[in-house]
């Protein structure tokens, strides 16, 4: 028989799972058109010529995605519901792109020392904020979508948002063509941030019933419990060193798109080309790949999109015209698609539920430091050596991880069954 709680989430099922799904895929409609990939990547080649803050690019990022939300992790828990502190949090990060927009398009003429610093600062406020969302986020949807529809949840969620990209992608090499720089770039973040009031309104018309808290706990006896996790879980901890292994593999991505304009002086509208190939490829790896891994597994799904992202490193290697990077960003998109909504779940599959914000928490810190430091230290190493050598120790590191997950780590099935969509 239903709880309370399980009733409602029985009742609003449906309505939860496509709310979530618009909400989705508007907000990866609007980040798109500020790709950490391809157009803040030349944002940062315009004003700087120093390699290594391109690096910096992803290092903001993943710092403010994974680690904020260790130390809320035990606060949330202790909620009866995630949607008041996702509402709440999530403003921060929509609000930067609307001061971006209005800076850049009011103050263009800036020195360009100022105008990247604000642009990293309001990116890393945006990361922030991303940070101090996520888990409560995470937790969210594992609560109110069932678990045999994650797959397919996430995948027609950044699927959508791929395929609006696809417009957005032309909308983007269009404006950056014919706009000046940086006021093209400000017309982007302010598209951005009208999507991402869109995004925020589908949010809050989720229904999320209250449930039983776990007693709050001291962050220091939050702490304490990290390692015995990670001590008894060894298939978990086995899984958390291949995704970081494959996670700096990754890495490699968020210097392509500097690879490109310095090998083959590439005028910006092309970059805004390559954003739509990459959003579409997404598009359609989040769809299909999302209702593979119901089906296949979503360790597979993994293995297979890490292999493809690797791939895409070594194909930058050898491209003999900038013709061959619609190829390798068409692998990306479909890369991050399947890394991003597999890499998801397969924490929610490890996890017991009451145990999931923790789980969470335990992996976003030990993804942290490779995330955060790593593109520092591969910016660093491209300064010296190029970005070729750079992409041949990605893509090794990358492989390494990506033979350790499919032959040394065993995910746990799903045994508990939820009210169908």
């Amino acid at each position: 028989m239903f709880s309370s709680s399980e009733a409602i989430l029985a009742r609003y099922s449906r309505r939860n799972f496509w709310l979530n799904v618009l909400d989705g895929s508007a907000f990866t409609f609007g980040i798109s058109l500020v790709s950490r990939f391809t157009v803040l990547p030349l944002i940062v080649e315009r004003l700087t010529d120093a390699r290594w803050i391109q690096g910096l690019i992803p290092a903001i990022f993943f710092a403010g995605w994974l680690l904020p939300g260790l130390f809320t992790a035990p606060l949330i828990a202790a909620q009866p519901r995630r949607k008041p502190w996702v509402l709440l949090a999530t403003i921060g990060e929509r609000l930067p792109f609307l001061i971006l927009g209005v800076i850049l398009l009011t103050l263009p003429d800036l020195p360009a020392s100022i105008l990247l610093v604000i642009v990293l600062s309001l990116y890393g406020t945006f990361a922030t904020c991303a940070g101090l969302t996520s888990i409560a986020w995470q937790d969210l949807i594992a609560r109110i979508i069932p678990a045999q529809r994650w797959g397919l949840f996430f995948g027609l969620q950044a699927g959508l948002g791929g395929l609006f990209g696809i417009g957005g992608g032309v909308l983007a090499a269009t404006i950056l063509a014919q706009q000046p720089f940086p006021q093209s770039v400000g017309i982007l973040a302010l598209i951005c941030f009208a999507a991402m009031v869109v995004s925020y309104i589908f949010l809050a018309l989720t229904v999320e019933p209250a449930q039983a808290p776990i007693p709050a706990r001291p962050f220091h006896v939050f702490l304490r419990g990290l390692i015995p996790l990670l001590r008894r879980d060894l298939a978990f901890r086995r899984y958390l060193f291949c995704r970081a292994a494959i996670a700096f593999g990754l890495t490699g991505h968020s210097f392509l798109t500097a690879a490109a304009l310095e090998r083959f002086q590439l005028p910006a509208a092309d970059i805004g080309l390559f954003t739509g190939v990459m959003l579409a490829a997404q598009a359609v790896g989040n769809i299909s790949l999302g209702a593979l891994a119901d089906r296949w597994g979503h360790k597979q799904v993994l293995v297979l999109s890490a292999g493809m992202g690797m791939i895409a490193l070594l194909l930058a290697l050898i491209a003999p015209t900038s013709i061959w990077f619609f190829c390798v960003f068409a692998l990306v998109g479909a890369a991050q698609a399947g890394y991003q909504l597999s890499g998801f779940t397969l924490v929610f599959a490890f996890s017991p539920p009451a145990e999931r914000t923790t789980y969470i928490g335990v992996a976003n810190l030990a993804l942290a430091p490779v995330a955060a430091i790593g593109p520092m230290l591969v910016g660093i190493l491209a300064t010296f050596t190029g970005y070729h050598t750079v992409f041949v120790l990605l893509a090794l590191v990358g492989m390494i991880g990506i033979g350790l997950l499919k032959w040394q780590v065993t995910v746990p099935l799903q045994v508990k069954q939820t009210p169908s969509v």
